[in-house]
Parts: C-alpha cells; structure tokens; sequence
C-alpha cells in the first residue's frame, strides 16, 4: 500500500509549485481511483510484452527480470477463497464467490480435506463440455475435472464429494482510494484514525508512475524524473516526516 496521504501532499505540493491551483477532495478521490485502475489493468500488457521479449532473449534476469518484477506488483493482488466466500449452492449445483471484488479467474483446485492436495480444475466452453461427457475416455472424474464459468458461478465436473472441496485463486480488483479528513477552520486536515480511510492500494513500487497518472489526471504533465525531483525535494521530504 501507498498512504494516500503522503500522495496527496505530493500532489498539492506539485500543484502549488507550478502554480496550478488546488485539487479538492471528491475529485482527488475519483483521480485516485482512475489512476490506481488505468496502472494495474496495464501491468498485465506490460508483463505480455515483456514476456515475448524474454523469450527472444531481449531482457536480463535477476534484478533486470522485469516480467518478474511486474508479477511480483500484480501479486499484491492475488488472493484465495475460503469456505466463508466460496459457497456450494445444492440446488443450483455450483460454486459461487459471495465478495464483489473478483477481477480474474487464475485457477481452481479440487482439494482434498484430509490430505490438503491439490488437484487443478480445467476450465472448459459448453461444448467442449458435452464432448467430454459423451466420451468414457475423457469424461471428467477427480483425478481430471473440469469447470463451466457463468459470472461469479462455477459448475464442476464430477459433483465435489464430501472428502473434498474447492479453492479459488484469483486476483481481486483495487480497492476505492479514499483521503479522511475533519474540517478546521473551514480547511480539511488529514483524518488517519477514520474507519473508511482507504490507501492507496499498488504495490509500493509503483508510486511514482502513479503519481505522473494521477498528475496527468490534474492537467499536470511531467516525466518521471521530474517528479523523483519533486518528491526528493526537502520541502516534500518534511511534509512526509508530518504525516
């Protein structure tokens, strides 16, 4: 997590100095939220083409393996399901995730109880489906089963017996930026024991790039080094020692 607070000061702070006037609460909020979204939706093109340029040996590796560094910000993301938000419905006959934070399906495990293994799930379309079922070389069983997706709901192939159960690994969606505040003097002034306060939710890696979106946002266009030069100012590294 970024605090938003210190991002918030950046960004006053960015404004004041180019003399481009101030950005209120609602809408540095609603920036925020923009930002965080536009980032991590293109961490996976990023890792795509960084992807195909390793396996054209166009990338190094250890601290230069950059698809490694990118998965390692979208793992902030990665998440398992539980038996309290991954619910079998026996009168539909499928699996449902009960939060409303699911971004992506990465994988879904048979597991079972008594000796925690896993096996994976494969995704199949409706009618590759029915082909398996038809087949009694291929129709789905534990050791090789299968799933339909319908929104949040997933249809597994044999029935799930009662000495197993499902695990859902997915990637959830950033959660809403939101920068507490009480008023003083007409002014707001940074509230960080409010209940709904909400940082910034990237991988701290990422707080830089963030900061030039969110800017971009503001009518602000600088490069990345400008702003490194504006957030190691020693005005800025005060306000971050107050927050």
């Amino acid at each position: 997590m970024v605090s938003i607070n210190y991002i918030r000061n950046a960004t006053l702070f960015i404004l004041n100095k180019n003399n481009l006037g101030y950005i209120g609460v609602s809408e540095f909020d609603i920036f925020c939220g923009l930002a965080v979204r536009d980032i991590y939706e293109n961490l996976f093109y990023e890792y795509n083409q960084f992807i195909n340029k390793q396996n054209k040996r166009l990338t190094s590796s250890e601290y230069g393996n950059i698809p490694k560094n990118i998965q390692e910000q979208i793992d902030h993301y990665a998440s398992y399901t539980d038996n309290t938000n991954f619910i079998y419905d026996s009168n539909k006959g499928t699996w449902s995730y009960t939060e409303n934070d699911l971004y992506r399906v990465e994988n879904l495990s048979l597991v079972e109880i008594a000796t925690q293994k896993k096996i994976d799930v494969e995704l199949v379309s409706k009618s590759q489906l029915n082909v398996l079922k038809n087949s009694p070389m291929t129709t789905p069983s534990l050791l090789f089963p299968a799933y339909v997706k319908i929104m949040n709901q997933f249809e597994i192939f044999p029935t799930v017996p009662a000495t197993h159960t499902l695990e859902l690994f997915y990637l959830r969606s950033p959660l809403n930026p939101k920068w507490t505040y009480t008023t003083v003097a007409g002014n707001p002034v940074f509230n960080p024991s409010a209940s709904d306060l909400q940082n910034i939710d990237l991988h701290e890696s990422l707080m830089i790039p963030f900061l030039m979106k969110l800017l971009m946002y503001c009518g602000v266009s600088l490069r990345e080094e400008q702003i490194e030069g504006y957030v190691n100012n020693e005005e800025m590294k005060k306000l971050q020692v107050q927050q």
